[in-house]
């Protein structure tokens, strides 16, 4: 049998999942066991005496050498330049959270099977039990990308101990991860157990870009299934402290069970955003035989549209001269959606030629700019009674409470202002009525909005209603994407000048850090989420429109392929519902949800296949919209309504995997009935 090299500074114990890197103080990370005195490339003994190496035509290089002890992991390069420092303790490693002991597992046996292809094992004891085990290392031959596949077997039951996968061992450099949605530029993670994530990794990478890693458990296999013991898979990071790695079973092993994890590397040094995340994904969709499922048919959209009108006509939700109720049981209207959904209804008057939706227009119109501030910023929220909130209780009428997130929110208003410009502008040029007093009350949110813009380019959240106390800033994706088109609008140049330091913020501070934050108004400025994606997509092809700039269309693809991570890649095997291209909603409610949250993301799928000819976007955007209709209310007081969620895979509701949650009566069907308006996919019903 192998000897177990001892050291207990790698499987350090983290605590609770890291979603942003400011949770802990410089230089602190949670329950850090203490690093080891010495470190592998100090201690004696280890140099090897002799190197195998896989070599492809992709330029990635792997190293891996013998030791007295056995074979290592080595070093991977990529282009000539190493990943990390060579890691020469072992293959993988068992970690004891209660000692803090790792014991890293050398390799007896190992053979290259060819130029890129090798396959090593092992017999190791640990405590009385017999762990025996092999990996199979491959190549990818044209690509930068590696597999690596650990399988391993106890004799007897092994208690309190983890088996701990990684590609390294020791630090030289500075690394962040990205693992949606519980990590985002983070410089620490624990995730125990690892749910929610779509392709199921983690994005590692170096601060400045120059080197992107995806670790990834291969999708086609039973991953993090809770009814088996990959549901019980860890993963943890901490800069310069733990590696990268998985740790598999839970604390401890069981004889008879035949573990199997197989892992993938995809390797870009693009140094920027666009080709790192573009060339990582195309591999991983390539690598992993990535396609989309066709087979999902609700119903067409002129179907779907025509429930939805049906169902509008007498909904429930209907508030006449206020607005439409938020969702099914909430005391409140979300007037931050009237112009939105006033500019969508406008647009089924013009479809129906019946009146009922354009007075609706209207009346949601005229009631939103009534709860205007002096300083111009639109309050948000209208309660129909007072409401205890954390932190405070709302009062009935207009405030800007949204779900307990009190203050100004910049986006949202940006996001009024363009609905009541394309509605003014639509009823002007339709029936030659100018509403002027729409047109005021839109210019003095946009003027209340520029005022906002931080010193770094990009717009806050939230607004402190008394102070004036400005956010951090955030993506504000539909200020983003609306300040363009209010420029086209209203010929302000200021929506410009804002829009070009917006951007430059956006490729800084959210490309350039994997890092996007804020478009759920009613949390917190630094929460990480999905929907923001979408808008800063729908940015980019605007700009492309705009400008014809091929840099533009670049970022619109990458975003689009970066969206993919946070996406299920198939259909999980104990969830009935539809499950691949479902999204946990956001980083503090998870729940896999589908919808378009002021976003257009299925509009935007469709611009980009149209312009880059990619059937991957036609067929994601197909797959979208039926995932949109299959969450579709068809009958009952919310005929047409969309609900919240199209399933619940890890029971974070406790109401079973098929929980699809509220139907929500606003937003989320009027976003998506306006896309198939523009998009020309459906008629008069």
């Amino acid at each position: 049998m192998q000897k177990m090299k001892r050291r207990t500074f790698l499987g350090v114990s983290l605590g609770a999942a890291v979603g942003a890197p400011s949770l802990y103080a410089e230089g602190a990370s949670p329950n850090m066991a203490p690093k080891s005195a010495e470190t592998p490339h100090q201690a004696g003994g280890l140099e090897p005496s002799e190197t195998m190496v896989l070599e492809n035509r992709a330029g990635l290089k792997w190293a891996l050498p013998r030791t007295p002890d056995g074979w290592a992991l080595g070093t991977i390069s990529l282009h000539g330049k190493p990943v990390e420092q060579a890691a020469i303790q072992g293959m993988l490693f068992l970690y004891n959270p209660g000692s803090g002991e790792a014991r890293w597992l050398t390799a007896s046996q190992g053979e290259k099977t060819d130029a890129q292809t090798a396959r090593f094992s092992g017999q190791q004891e640990i405590d009385g039990v017999t762990l025996t085990w092999t990996i199979d290392l491959a190549l990818r031959s044209e690509l930068p990308a590696a597999t690596f596949t650990p399988k391993w077997t106890v004799d007897k039951d092994l208690s309190g101990w983890y088996m701990c996968l990684t590609y390294q061992d020791g630090f030289e450099n500075d690394w962040r991860v990205q693992s949606y949605p519980w990590a985002g530029n983070s410089d620490n993670v624990a995730i125990e157990p690892m749910r929610y994530c779509g392709v199921p990794g983690a994005l590692v990478y170096r601060p400045d870009q120059s080197l992107v890693i995806l670790f990834a458990i291969d999708s086609n296999s039973d991953y993090l299934n809770p009814a088996t013991w990959t549901g019980k898979t860890g993963f943890y990071f901490a800069n310069r402290q733990c590696v990268p790695q998985f740790r598999a079973g839970g604390g401890g092993l069981t004889a008879g069970t035949k573990y199997e994890m197989p892992l993938q590397l995809f390797l870009s040094d693009a140094g920027e955003y666009c080709g790192a995340i573009t060339r990582i994904m195309q591999a991983w969709i390539e690598v992993n035989n990535y396609r989309v499922d066709n087979s999902l048919n609700a119903r067409t959209p002129q179907e779907a549209f025509t429930i939805a009108v049906e169902g509008r006509r007498e909904m429930e939700s209907w508030k006449p001269g206020i607005g439409y109720e938020h969702h099914k049981g909430t005391p409140f209207i979300y007037v931050g959606n009237n112009p939105m959904i006033a500019y969508y209804e406008y647009r089924l008057h013009e479809i129906t030629g019946e009146k009922v939706w354009r007075n609706r227009a209207f009346e949601q119109i005229d009631f939103a700019i009534k709860g205007q501030q002096p300083s111009g910023v639109f309050h948000t929220s209208w309660y129909f009674r007072k409401e205890d909130r954390p932190g405070g209780a709302t009062a009935e009428g207009f405030c800007s409470w949204d779900w307990g997130h009190n203050g100004y929110k910049v986006d949202i208003n940006a996001w009024m202002v363009r609905h009541i410009l394309l509605t003014w502008q639509r009823v002007k040029d339709k029936e030659g009525v100018d509403r002027q007093d729409w047109y005021r009350a839109a210019m003095a949110s946009l003027n209340w909005v520029l005022a906002q813009q931080n010193p770094d380019g990009g717009f806050p959240q939230v607004v402190e209603l008394d102070s004036g106390t400005k956010s951090e800033s955030v993506v504000c994706g539909r200020t983003l994407v609306g300040l363009p088109i209010i420029a086209g609008i209203t010929g302000d140049d200021r929506c410009i000048k804002a829009s070009a330091d917006q951007e430059r913020f956006l490729r800084r501070n959210v490309e350039g850090r994997f890092w996007y934050t804020g478009s759920h108004p009613d949390l917190p400025p630094g929460d990480f989420e999905q929907d923001s994606i979408y808008d800063v997509v729908e940015y980019w092809l605007g700009k492309h429109d705009r400008t014809g700039d091929q840099d533009s269309l670049d970022h619109a693809v990458a975003n689009a392929y970066y969206g993919l991570l946070y996406w299920c890649p198939k259909q999980l095997p104990w969830v009935k519902n539809p499950t691949q291209g479902a999204h946990s909603e956001q980083q503090h409610f998870n729940q896999y949800s589908v919808y378009c949250y002021h976003n257009r993301k299925i509009q935007s799928l469709d611009r980009l296949f149209k312009k880059t000819g990619n059937p991957l976007f036609e067929q994601l955007k197909n797959r979208v919209m039926q995932l949109n209709f299959y969450t579709q209310v068809t009958d009952g007081p919310y005929k047409g309504a969309v609900t919240e969620a199209i399933a619940d895979p890890w029971l974070e509701r406790n109401k079973g995997f098929e929980w699809c949650g509220s139907p929500y009566t606003s937003e989320l069907v009027s976003d998506l009935m306006l896309q198939l308006i523009e998009m020309e996919l459906v008629v008069k019903p």
